[in-house]
């Protein structure tokens, strides 16, 4: 049997009704934060940034590709959320802004997420991070494709520039992030410490082997090929025309 994501469209509006017909739905937990679907291995979370009175005053944001939610309060679901790709399942996010955002009280189907952390308790709080959609030049969400041009052309009065673009996969960053966390891997700074909510899951994604290198598609090991880094470290790593490794920057840092 397929996958409920197989046959959604992404950026599309659904009401909780329209679901509720377009797949037969009777289960009543659709109508509440998170909806675990076992029989099609799929889990969809429902969420609303902006509370409205009488609404559990949650915290939720989503900045194009990092989704910061607050679980439920009881934490009975909080499992599935964790878990979803050691069970097998997908975990599929509808957001909106605020309830009456869209016609029906519905919500804009963003795709597929992958869980990346969490912390505390009645609420967790969770990371995730998205896997089908990027942002677009003023940061609203389009599909992945949509936002990864492999080249663009820029004219000017007294030249002409060419600039390439390389494919970054998402899936890729979710998983590095998942094996090593949001820390940086060269001097240990954490965004969520610093700026709190606004920080967390936030972090920059150093290939080691640069991007600009591959020819074609190249097969990229996450836990060998990739390591966070803050945007200070990032940078100190490529100021140089041959990229310092995480290592000698590191010892630079530490002999400080």
């Amino acid at each position: 049997m397929s996958k409920p994501s197989e046959s959604l469209d992404l950026l599309k509006v659904y009401s909780r009704k329209d679901l509720k017909e377009k797949f037969g739905i009777f289960d009543t937990r659709i109508d509440t934060w998170v909806f675990p679907w076992e029989a099609r291995s799929s889990v969809w979370l429902f969420v609303t940034k902006e509370k409205t009175a009488g609404m559990t005053d949650y915290s939720d944001d989503f900045d194009g590709q990092i989704l910061n939610s607050d679980g439920q309060m009881a934490g009975r679901t909080d499992k599935k959320i964790i878990h979803h790709m050691e069970d097998g399942n997908e975990l599929l996010v509808f957001f909106r802004n605020r309830k009456n955002e869209y016609p029906n009280s519905a919500f804009k189907y963003l795709g597929r997420f992958q869980y990346l952390s969490h912390k505390g308790e009645r609420p967790t709080r969770f990371v995730l991070q998205a896997l089908d959609i990027g942002t677009d030049e003023c940061g609203g969400p389009v599909p992945l494709a949509e936002c990864q041009k492999p080249e663009e052309y820029i004219e000017g009065m007294e030249r002409t520039r060419v600039q390439t673009y390389y494919e970054r996969n998402p899936r890729l960053r979710a998983e590095a992030l998942r094996i090593h966390g949001t820390k940086c891997a060269v001097c240990g700074f954490d965004f969520s410490e610093t700026y709190g909510t606004l920080g967390e899951g936030y972090i920059e994604v150093h290939h080691k082997n640069p991007v600009s290198s591959y020819e074609g598609e190249v097969a990229v090991n996450p836990e060998t090929d990739l390591v966070p880094v803050c945007a200070n470290c990032h940078r100190m790593i490529h100021r140089r025309k041959d990229p310092l490794s995480v290592e000698s920057l590191r010892t630079i840092v530490q002999n400080r």
